[in-house]
């Protein structure tokens, strides 16, 4: 267990180094200090190696997402907020070659071993669909599905996010991630006034001058 968690990290080093291109089964071993021989008796090749960095990195995401909305109490707000963070803080903490191999590896295995893809992103989805099913409990959303309707926004959030990683192929413009989330709420039945959106992320500055004040 130990060598396989090594060589996730390893994997992970080496996309903050290199082009997606030369991330090697030999170099990601080279990497751990292991031999290929090694590798292939946790992984069955790189695809599957990546679906487990993939895996893990969505259970941090989920983890962060409800850190860092955990102090909200009005649940449109805190899912707002959530998708604000998911859009916008989070990609800036992330090193940005991480974060486009992250998205390019994501597309690749995603044809390749699909389920094994959607198993990783099950933690993400399970967090949103617990907010989701707090604003319908609220009536400030319609009421259905929670989880297809965090399907359905982390559908959208992972299309933008490759969008703007790896390029906009779209034909028209990208929307910022306000925009998006506005149009993402909307489309949940959310009654949101024009401009609500623009107070997401606030929350964050304002609790921290509270803090700094204190």
């Amino acid at each position: 267990m130990r060598q396989g968690r090594d060589l996730i990290d390893a994997a992970a080093r080496l996309m903050r180094r290199l082009d997606p291109d030369d991330l090697t089964i030999q170099n990601i071993a080279s990497e751990a200090g292991v031999s290929v021989r090694v590798l292939y008796r946790h992984f069955e090749g790189k695809d599957d190696l990546l679906v487990a960095l993939i895996e893990e990195s969505q259970i941090v995401f989920a983890r962060m997402i409800d850190k860092a909305t955990a102090d909200i109490a009005d649940p449109l707000e805190r899912l707002g907020e959530a998708l604000y963070f998911a859009t916008t803080d989070a990609p800036r903490k992330t090193d940005q070659n991480f974060g486009r191999a992250m998205a390019r590896f994501t597309v690749q295995t995603s044809v390749t071993s699909p389920e094994q893809v959607g198993a990783a992103h099950r933690p993400v989805i399970l967090v949103l669909a617990g907010m989701v099913r707090d604003a319908m409990q609220s009536e400030q959303i319609e009421l259905g599905d929670a989880e297809l309707a965090a399907s359905n926004l982390y559908n959208v959030y992972e299309a933008h996010q490759r969008y703007v990683h790896l390029g906009n192929s779209l034909g028209g413009p990208l929307s910022s991630s306000r925009e998006l989330i506005r149009f993402c709420l909307l489309g949940l039945g959310a009654h949101i006034p024009p401009g609500w959106e623009k107070k997401l992320g606030q929350h964050k500055r304002g609790h921290s001058t509270a803090a700094s004040d204190s």
